[in-house]
């Protein structure tokens, strides 16, 4: 499963409860505003997208590029433009996503098991983002 699914079910699914403590209550209202503009069109578009990007890392990383080069840095571009999709730009919502993401260990169980990122591909990721 892909970034992007896995952050729209994780806030979407009923159960999915869990999820709101990482966010500030000012961030979980931007979430829910931005849920209006999700349709399955989009879904389909932006899960489309990051299955190209983790792709083209994925690529990036079997022919050994720099994570410090313009490749990297045309990828890590990419990663920042879907995130931007979810997030809107708000600082609020990013900030509770990364919690999110850097707490993946506590999770539930079906959560966890169910939405990974490779390892390789968030270790080159995160290095051409810096």
């Amino acid at each position: 499963m892909l970034f992007k699914e896995i952050i729209q079910e994780i806030e979407m699914q009923n159960d999915m409860e869990w999820s709101k403590k990482y966010y500030s209550p000012e961030a979980q209202a931007e979430v829910e505003k931005r849920k209006v503009l999700w349709s399955p069109e989009l879904q389909e578009k932006v899960s489309r997208q990051w299955s190209e990007l983790f792709a083209d890392i994925e690529s990036a990383i079997a022919t050994g590029e720099d994570p410090k080069g313009p490749q990297a840095k045309t990828l890590a571009a990419r990663w920042k433009e879907l995130l931007a999709g979810f997030t809107g730009g708000n600082p609020e919502i990013q900030k509770g996503l990364n919690k999110m993401w850097a707490d993946q260990g506590n999770w539930p169980e079906p959560q966890r098991s169910a939405y990974t990122i490779k390892p390789e591909i968030q270790d080159f990721i995160m290095k051409a983002m810096k």
